[in-house]
């Protein structure tokens, strides 16, 4: 399938939610029959033994880990948003590695490897291809917890494509509420405070009314609520040009581009 296909799939257009989903993660991805094996994990837990229409859930996991979980929550009735405002990178460069000596490991192209989490949304297009939706059902909006730092060390020439998000790249808190939405449940490795970045979203939604709750990835336990801290240039009208300093924008949109050599004077 085709990154245009793949959009299409993930942002249908019976969904309520389409509109957050980022175009960017398919703008240079594609997947190829039997391509996407998928690699041995634990099979994602949740609470819940189907979705409630008052609730939302977003995924805050390494890449792979939040798409598996978004396709769980897929099969109790939750709709996936991707927010993935990156490229992975160029089309077949996502696998490849920077030559190196022959006595030097090979080193990835990319900052932000997301080759494991390319595989599973092209799993996951599968699945959600034979699933239906209510037409209330809820989102679970899948973010990579990679995002900020990527997993690679940041040399010259390199695929910059760590990228953060935005409160402009989810729903308003009336939004939410228009849609009957009362509770939102964050899911991370362990329960704790959200990412800064994330935590400006957050915060406007709890200061609307809408119950924050936290989770850690596997535990069988409710939810419980938290009170998010309030991050640094919070509602600041130059906070986004300050915050995305450092960071590459894509060509396509979101943000990946190639880290520019720098060159020796004399």
């Amino acid at each position: 399938m085709t990154g245009q296909e793949l959009f299409k799939t993930w942002a249908s257009n019976d969904s309520t939610w389409s509109q957050w989903v980022s175009p960017a993660l398919f703008a240079q991805i594609a997947c190829t029959e039997g391509a996407a094996a998928r690699v041995d994990a634990p099979a994602p837990t949740w609470p819940e033994e189907k979705a409630s229409p008052e609730s939302a859930v977003i995924i805050d996991l390494p890449g792979a880990d939040s798409i598996r979980l978004a396709m769980a929550l897929a099969k109790l009735g939750y709709r996936p948003v991707p927010i993935i405002n990156a490229s992975p990178g160029p089309v077949g460069l996502q696998l490849n590695f920077l030559p190196q000596p022959a006595n030097v490991s090979p080193r990835s192209i990319v900052v932000l490897d997301m080759s494991s989490l390319v595989r599973e949304i092209c799993i996951g297009t599968e699945l959600l291809q034979k699933l239906s939706f209510a037409s209330d059902a809820p989102p679970v909006f899948i973010l990579d917890s990679l995002r900020l730092r990527g997993s690679n060390p940041i040399l010259e020439d390199m695929f910059d494509n760590r990228w953060m998000v935005f409160p402009q790249d989810f729903p308003s808190a009336r939004f939410l509420a228009e849609k009957k939405i009362k509770r939102v449940t964050l899911v991370q490795k362990e329960k704790a405070q959200p990412l800064e970045d994330l935590s400006h979203v957050l915060l406007r939604w709890q200061e609307s009314g809408i119950e924050i709750l936290a989770a850690a990835s596997g535990d069988t336990n409710a939810p419980s609520r938290i009170t998010v801290s309030r991050p640094s240039r919070f509602k600041a009208s130059w906070y986004r040009a300050l915050a995305t300093l450092g960071l590459r924008r894509s060509s396509v949109g979101g943000f990946g581009s190639f880290i520019p050599e720098t060159s020796a004077a004399g």
